[in-house]
């Protein structure tokens, strides 16, 4: 790939992250489940793309974007783990072991949403400090870093409109990104290699 299809490709993952999550929370069948799993694991190259962006504007002895990568790893890694106890669940008939493998689902999405929180946090402040990305964005960041936090606080909750917030900042800033590498060549420099002594 060019340097300018690597950027763009992390971009997408993005879009694509945010368009099959929702498409497949639509349906509950089985194909709906493995649908959400691959979206999860599609942001994942969509958040290393971003936090080096956020590194690059950071510099290399801030903490907050490799802060921000750790959090929105751990909190993907929550979410997919939600997935396989509430497949479960759906195969079986009403009853209490039902009730808490879906119980458990629910308060494995609950969860996730702190450590997207403290992601939405480090965005949002790296952003309005550097502006890497459109001040819109941090402001949107912190806005959604607000409502996870917020709705994280209910750990039973079954309705979670943060996560919808998650959802959408990540398509808008998906969309900005992969406009500024089509338009230019967005790049990530390596840092070059220690001199040998």
């Amino acid at each position: 790939m060019t340097d300018q299809m690597m950027p763009r490709t992390a971009a997408a993952c993005g879009a694509l992250f945010a368009v099959i999550l929702t498409a497949a929370s639509n349906g509950s069948a089985d194909a709906s489940y493995i649908a959400g799993l691959a979206a999860l694991a599609l942001f994942l190259p969509f958040l290393a793309y971003l936090c080096a962006l956020l590194r690059q504007a950071e510099g290399e002895h801030g903490w907050l974007a490799p802060a921000a990568l750790v959090a929105g790893v751990a909190g993907i890694t929550l979410k997919l783990a939600s997935v396989p106890p509430e497949i479960a669940a759906n195969h079986l008939a009403n009853g209490a072991v039902r009730t808490a493998l879906q119980d458990v689902a629910n308060v494995a999405t609950v969860t996730s949403m702190y450590p997207l929180a403290l992601l939405f946090a480090a965005v949002a402040i790296i952003v309005l400090r550097t502006r890497v990305l459109s001040r819109w964005l941090g402001y949107g960041a912190a806005v959604t870093a607000a409502a996870l936090a917020i709705n994280a606080g209910f750990l039973y909750a079954t309705i979670v409109p943060a996560f919808l917030l998650f959802v959408v900042w990540t398509l808008a800033a998906s969309v900005v990104l992969f406009a500024k590498a089509r338009s230019r060549a967005v790049h990530i420099t390596p840092s070059p290699a220690p001199a040998a002594r």
